[in-house]
């Protein structure tokens, strides 16, 4: 009828509210486009209101579809808008939905922070929310965290952290309803089961599973197929691990939920490794990086539609005011790397081109993570993201508070040294390249090793940010081959000296 009337205020509304069936009825994809629709309408309308409902939706449902990127954006538009409009209940909402986005992308230490706030100011409205939803969300998050522990290390660390969030919870649930429950349920059973309780977990089980909702499909039923694996797995019951590992996967196909599909690969092949199966953990392991290939590629896609529905935004001469206010609002959120924190090569170009044009002293220093292919092929995309998420916090503690450390793009990252000479920002690379060499990597993965290559170069008179940043990268190179070649050197003469022992003399 919206359609029909020309009105787009109405067809917002009814968007938003199928987008809002469609997640209800575990089908992301579809809630994915109708959220995203409404939300551009709303933009256009003004509605701050109406937005963020429609970027709550679109944001877990691109979570759920493992573009973390997408729905991590989408939930800190969100968030901006409640807190504009001062409302405490959307700021809750918008707090846990940037939160979840956080522990789905493996976040886990920015999920923490962000759902703690969430607990807060659910607890500070008036008249009081319950921060259940919070509370449920830190266990979730812990409990991820906890198996990529296991994953990396070979064996759990304390569960400490996760009873803590559980029993918290605990004591909210008489506020909640039956899926919280059951989602509580399950997660208790998985703490028991990882203290060695298989006898507790087993009827703490059956009961969660008498809890799952009566959805034909629910993500709760992939999680109680992780569950139902971890138990078999404690008890050294292969095919039925093997079984409800699959279950998992497959109940997590259902739902259109990747981050549990993807784990459920990653469960299968730690239970294959575990029943002695090299060859199958292999196979699953394959599978898991297709998986991650196929959602990388379907990201791009994602944005590139995103891309030209804001060209053709353009166009509309009606949009063009609101599209002004709206570049400025995504300005402020889009200078951040999501995944290390630092500056983005966005806010980095900007600091720099200001710099430059200001005068006076500067060096720049571009860094590589040497072979970090290999980490990913290694040791997977996972332990790849730490290795990064760790050199940037190496690098925020080798600069001074008025430099900038920004990640430019994959594994590349650069160092925007204001006063300092080329040879005083050598030797803070030499201490940054130090510290990265010295850094406990083992922790991360058994068996990685991590070091860098830096180039540095001083501002000279004439420098455009592209010829400075040329000279950077010329010097990182050179950096590079002194390196391949110092190590070239080092064999050789470990040979000669092996040859010598060797000889008759």
């Amino acid at each position: 009828m919206a359609l029909e009337q020309g009105d787009e205020a109405q067809q917002a509304r009814a968007l938003l509210l199928l987008a809002r069936c469609e997640r209800a009825l575990h089908r992301p994809g579809d809630a994915r486009g109708r959220s995203e629709q409404a939300a551009r309408l709303f933009r256009q309308q003004g509605d701050a209101g109406g937005e963020a409902g429609a970027l709550s939706v679109l944001a877990h449902s691109a979570s759920l579809a493992g573009h973390h990127e997408e729905a991590i954006e989408a939930a800190l538009l969100g968030l901006r808008l409640a807190q504009q409009r001062g409302d405490g209940a959307a700021l809750v909402v918008a707090l846990q939905d940037l939160g979840a986005c956080h522990v789905w992308a493996r976040n886990f230490d920015k999920a923490a922070e962000v759902l703690r706030q969430a607990a807060d100011a659910a607890n500070a409205c008036k008249p009081r929310l319950s921060p259940l939803t919070a509370c449920l969300w830190l266990a979730m998050g812990t409990l991820l965290a906890l198996a990529g522990e296991r994953e990396q290390r070979g064996q759990l660390p304390p569960l400490g952290p996760l009873e803590g969030h559980l029993i918290n919870a605990r004591h909210l649930l008489a506020e909640g309803d039956a899926e919280a429950q059951c989602w509580w349920t399950l997660m208790q059973t998985m703490a028991q089961i990882w203290k060695g309780a298989s006898a507790l977990a087993q009827p703490e089980l059956q009961q969660a599973l008498a809890q799952l909702p009566e959805q034909d499909r629910h993500w709760l039923a992939a999680l109680a197929g992780w569950v139902q694996a971890e138990l078999a797995w404690a008890r050294r019951l292969w095919p039925q691990a093997r079984r409800a590992a699959a279950q998992l996967v497959a109940q997590a196909d259902a739902v259109q939920h990747e981050p549990l599909a993807q784990l459920g690969e990653l469960i299968a092949s730690q239970i294959e490794e575990q029943q002695g199966q090299p060859q199958r953990a292999l196979q699953r392991m394959r599978a898991l990086r297709e998986r991650e290939a196929r959602v990388r590629i379907a990201s791009l896609a994602s944005r590139e539609a995103t891309v030209q529905w804001q060209l053709e935004a353009r166009r509309s001469e009606r949009d063009r005011a609101q599209l002004a206010d709206e570049a400025q609002r995504l300005e402020k959120l889009s200078m951040e790397d999501p995944l290390t924190g630092l500056a983005n090569r966005r806010s980095f170009e900007a600091h720099a081109r200001a710099q430059l044009a200001h005068g006076g002293v500067v060096s720049l220093a571009l860094i590589d993570v040497d072979h970090f292919k290999q980490v990913n092929d290694r040791h997977s995309h996972l332990v790849g993201d730490q290795v990064l998420s760790q050199i940037a916090r190496l690098m925020r503690q080798h600069v001074r508070e008025h430099d900038v450390a920004a990640r430019l793009a994959g594994d590349e990252f650069v160092l925007l040294l204001r006063g300092a000479t080329e040879e005083i920002a050598q030797q803070a690379c030499l201490r940054l390249d130090e510290a990265v060499r010295r850094h406990d990597w083992n922790a991360v993965s058994d068996g990685l090793s991590v070091s860098i290559s830096i180039g540095a170069a001083q501002r000279e008179e004439g420098d455009t940010l592209e010829t400075l940043m040329a000279r950077s990268d010329a010097a990182m190179y050179a950096f590079k081959r002194e390196r391949k070649g110092g190590a070239m050197a080092q064999a050789w003469l470990t040979d000669e000296s092996e040859g010598e022992g060797d000889s008759p003399d």
